[in-house]
């Protein structure tokens, strides 16, 4: 979580895909503080886009903590500028829905996910749980 849903109606090259990811995640963590582990993004192609739109991106963000209808509104525009500019697309082909998702709606690595703000606290526990399971070990 956050979970970046990309739809397109054609693929876009391996390299446009990994520079729009990278600015998913650096725009996201940017400016809400969350890890960037925590940042998934999905490409679809072969979607018929509203009129005039060439991408159109939704992204499930978890809400709570200090995130504020402004961060909201600042991640939404920043989102939009950089994908557009990493996609080289004019900023009218483009469309970013942000949809607030509570936080303990998602589970993550086997475990719910904390408020905004806590991720520290969450990652600890769920690293030692992981390793007392073996998981990710040789």
């Amino acid at each position: 979580m956050p979970l970046y849903t990309l739809a397109s109606k054609k693929p876009f090259a391996e390299q446009t895909r990994f520079d729009i990811a990278q600015v998913i995640t650096d725009v996201h963590c940017g400016l809400t503080g969350a890890p960037t582990e925590f940042v998934n993004v999905v490409f679809m192609t072969g979607y018929s886009m509203r009129r005039g739109t060439i991408l159109g991106v939704n992204g499930n963000v978890r809400t709570g903590g200090d995130r504020t209808a402004g961060l909201y509104e600042q991640l939404n525009q920043q989102m939009r500028q950089r994908i557009a500019e990493a996609a080289k697309l004019d900023l009218s082909k483009v469309l970013v829905t942000l949809i607030g998702i509570e936080p303990h709606w998602v589970v993550e690595g086997g475990m719910v996910l904390p408020p905004p703000g806590e991720e520290a606290g969450w990652l600890e526990r769920k690293n030692a749980v992981h390793a007392a399971m073996g998981v990710g070990t040789a």
